[in-house]
């Protein structure tokens, strides 16, 4: 009876940990019991209120019960120390931490709730999640089977989304953004890339009908799905359909209206309207380009429909070519008839929309070398001479009293 009544003591008291609601009463090290009010250090299974500054002299590994930082907390790591836990995560203060590890909790539940601030270096989750308040990672924020809305404020260098659904109504930063592995990135609200977006196999990026803002500062990788509504994203690098890791990188826009506008485009997939694609610099299709889609490059160096720099793909008949009004990039209308542009035909080679006056020209290969050449005669229209040149792209700077213009253009072999 005597063993029996111990083991019974033993069992009420691990019963009762897991029940226990330990608070701090004043600040202190998270490993000090004079830090809360029950003079002793906070288990596992415990619920964790923090109301004054809580240090973390060391890791912290926390399983079950909960952690509560109220508006008057906050949660400071010392150095390189992190916090591990599996526990609901409620956020009115101030976190800051080396590392922050959210493990398992329930994929589709508020398990962290933020609407205070979190700073960490890494921050990892595997959990549901929403965020109303300031959330940012120095390094690496990591989304690992979860799910994840933000309604305010998420900055990170890189953010990597897999096997998760982050759903965007707010302001969304990163450096590099890499989706993959079924993850889904679906942004309604301001997501700005200013480095590298990635989107890898089984992966989909959502740029949601009425979105603020979608903007890649520089280039967007596609490896499986760019999916856009009626919203505007912008691409100032190149967009490339990528088809080195899946055989059918694709960019569809589901409704009217919807568009993008990039620097470059290199199409190793395939592109489906109804929307717009509007390029600013090179436009290479190498895969297929089905009906209802609008394309325009603003820079053509062809003269031939689709007035693509590259085609050696499939362009359905069912694509609109630059229809009048239809593209915008940077500000600037696709070139007209007045403009200056360079003319192919049977060749000869000339340039047309100069203006009266001096005009200097500069040949230029791909390597950067400078090229012997001359424009002859006087008026809009002028023959250009140049000697013999090896094929592939060449860029002529022509500069008159308007300003100094660029164009590229396909030497045959």
């Amino acid at each position: 009876m005597r063993s029996l009544s111990l083991a019974a003591v033993v069992t009420f008291a691990i019963g009762s940990s897991a029940q226990t609601t330990v608070s701090s009463v004043a600040a202190g090290a998270w490993t000090d019991p004079s830090t809360w009010n029950c003079g002793c250090v906070p288990q596992n299974g415990d619920t964790v209120d923090v109301q004054h500054t809580v240090e973390l002299p060391t890791d912290v590994v926390h399983l079950g019960g909960a952690l509560r930082i109220t508006a008057s907390g906050a949660l400071v790591g010392s150095g390189s120390s992190g916090l591990w836990s599996t526990a609901p995560f409620i956020n009115a203060g101030s976190v800051s931490l080396h590392r922050l590890v959210l493990l398992d909790g329930s994929a589709w539940t508020d398990s962290l709730v933020n609407t205070g601030s979190i700073a960490t270096t890494r921050l990892a989750m595997r959990r549901a999640g929403r965020n109303t308040g300031v959330i940012s990672a120095i390094d690496s924020l990591v989304f690992d089977r979860c799910s994840f809305r933000n309604e305010a404020t998420v900055s990170s260098r890189v953010t990597w989304v897999r096997d998760s659904l982050v759903w965007n109504e707010g302001l969304f930063i990163s450096y590099a953004l890499v989706v993959d592995s079924t993850g889904l990135f679906h942004n309604v609200g301001t997501c700005r890339v200013l480095e590298h977006l990635a989107v890898r196999t089984l992966g989909n990026f959502n740029v949601a009908s009425g979105a603020v803002e979608t903007h890649v500062l520089g280039d967007a990788d596609i490896r499986w799905g760019l999916n856009v509504w009626d919203a505007l994203m912008q691409v100032d690098g190149r967009l490339h359909l990528n088809d080195a890791e899946v055989p059918i990188p694709h960019l569809t826009f589901f409704v009217q209206g919807g568009g993008i506008h990039a620097g470059h485009f290199r199409n190793q997939g395939w592109a489906d309207g109804p929307g717009t694609l509007c390029i600013a610099d090179s436009a290479e299709n190498l895969g297929i380009l089905h009906p209802g889609l609008t394309i325009c490059d603003a820079t053509p160096t062809s003269f031939t429909w689709p007035y693509l720099d590259l085609n050696t793909g499939t362009v359905d008949p069912g694509v609109l070519v630059c229809p009048q009004g239809s593209c915008t990039v940077g500000g600037v209308e696709p070139p007209r008839l007045s403009e200056i542009r360079m003319i192919q035909v049977n060749g000869w080679c000339g340039v047309t929309g100069l203006p009266e006056g001096r005009v200097e020209a500069a040949l230029f290969e791909a390597g950067g070398r400078r090229l012997a050449c001359a424009l002859t005669c006087t008026g809009p229209t002028r023959e250009l001479i140049v000697p013999m040149i090896s094929g592939g792209v060449h860029v002529l700077r022509v500069t008159t009293t308007n300003g100094t213009h660029a164009l590229r253009f396909v030497q045959a072999p």
